[in-house]
């Protein structure tokens, strides 16, 4: 088997390829291992992208393993889990999908302590994303999923995907999800579609034109092809998501919170409206230094009151199509034309979830 150094890297071949010297594990979805030295080097090998491009076009959906150093990832969860208390005990708290769910919507502090590029410009998602969006890709959105501990088991979600208007064919928007505790099942690790993100025409997934929830048909069909996992995911690390792919979140039955950041990027090309604030104090580095499209950060003077900050979202092309909790309720483009917020009044039935009939 002949073999070479490349780009400073060693390299097998056979038949005129490479063969990845990865550590990967899993099918459903694939996990990719990063070595110890690429994480204290923040160099990517070429092989560890060639492998999370492959199985993230597959699937729409890999996990990249050991990718951000655990003592920011511990700091940060006891840190959120302290500010859970008071930001559910605020009026207008952004429950997602009912909070029957105890599945919420928490900004991550945004101080120069937690607002690191280790967790918002990592160097190894950047070496993917540049050829997953192209060059520069936008940071448009830092949020997180908190699973509040003890839910009930059927508190779960309804299949859907992020987005429902009418999207491109290619991947135009990724989300990264960082878990800050080791999760499976047991504490409500997200419910994953692999291979949906491109699988079927919108017409045939979708429940209705107007939210992103998938028809019974389609998800009993689909499950009985490829069916839907709670993978392992260990702290530490970066999940990508392609925002086209079913998934749901689902109930944390254990005493513990789970939390997971969500962070979206957007192709250039894309021109995704959604605004980011982010503290002016750190606009040099962060326009010089991470690496990042930042023509959505709005630089606010002062500290951002992170709790404070109302959910917003706007995954389409249109200024106009987005998405805003208010003191009403949830305020959309159809409330905005009609005055009716009736957004998130749907509850979850068997009709939203694959029920295994085998």
């Amino acid at each position: 088997m002949p073999s070479a150094t490349q780009n400073g890297y060693s390299a097998n071949y056979k038949d005129g390829a490479r063969i990845p010297q990865v550590e990967q594990y899993g099918d459903n979805p694939v996990t990719i291992r990063l070595s110890d030295e690429e994480l204290k080097t923040g160099q990517t090998r070429p092989d560890t992208i060639q492998q999370l491009l492959t199985y993230f076009h597959r699937d729409g959906f890999v996990v990249l393993e050991n990718a951000i150093p655990l003592d920011l990832i511990d700091s940060l969860y006891t840190h959120m889990v302290a500010e859970n208390d008071e930001y559910l005990s605020r009026p207008f708290t952004q429950f997602n999908q009912g909070a029957a769910t105890k599945n919420v919507s928490q900004v991550p502090p945004l101080t120069p302590e937690f607002l690191r590029p280790e967790l918002y410009a990592n160097k190894h998602a950047l070496a993917a994303l540049q050829y997953l969006l192209g060059p520069h890709p936008e940071l448009r959105f830092i949020n997180s999923n908190v699973a509040c501990p003890k839910a009930a088991p059927t508190g779960r979600q309804a299949v859907h995907s992020d987005v429902h208007h009418p999207y491109p064919t290619i991947p135009f928007g990724i989300v990264l999800n960082t878990y800050l505790q080791d999760s499976d099942a047991s504490n409500g690790v997200t419910e994953i579609w692999c291979g949906t993100h491109n699988a079927y025409c919108q017409d045939e997934q979708q429940a209705g034109p107007e939210i992103g929830w998938i028809s019974k048909s389609a998800l009993q069909a689909r499950g009985k092809v490829r069916p839907p996992v709670q993978p392992r995911v260990k702290k530490g690390s970066i999940c990508f998501r392609d925002l086209r792919l079913w998934h749901a979140g689902m109930p944390n039955t254990s005493d513990k919170h789970r939390i997971m950041l969500a962070i979206d990027y957007f192709a250039a090309w894309y021109g995704c409206p959604m605004p980011l604030k982010l503290p002016s104090n750190r606009e040099e580095e962060i326009e010089k230094e991470w690496g990042v499209g930042t023509k959505g950060i709005e630089w606010v003077e002062g500290e951002v009151e992170h709790l404070e900050q109302p959910f917003y979202l706007n995954m389409t092309q249109d200024p106009e199509e987005y998405l805003v909790h208010t003191e009403k309720g949830w305020e959309d483009a159809k409330a905005r034309r009609t005055g009716v917020f009736d957004f998130t009044k749907r509850s979850v039935s068997k009709e939203n979830y694959f029920e295994n009939d085998a």
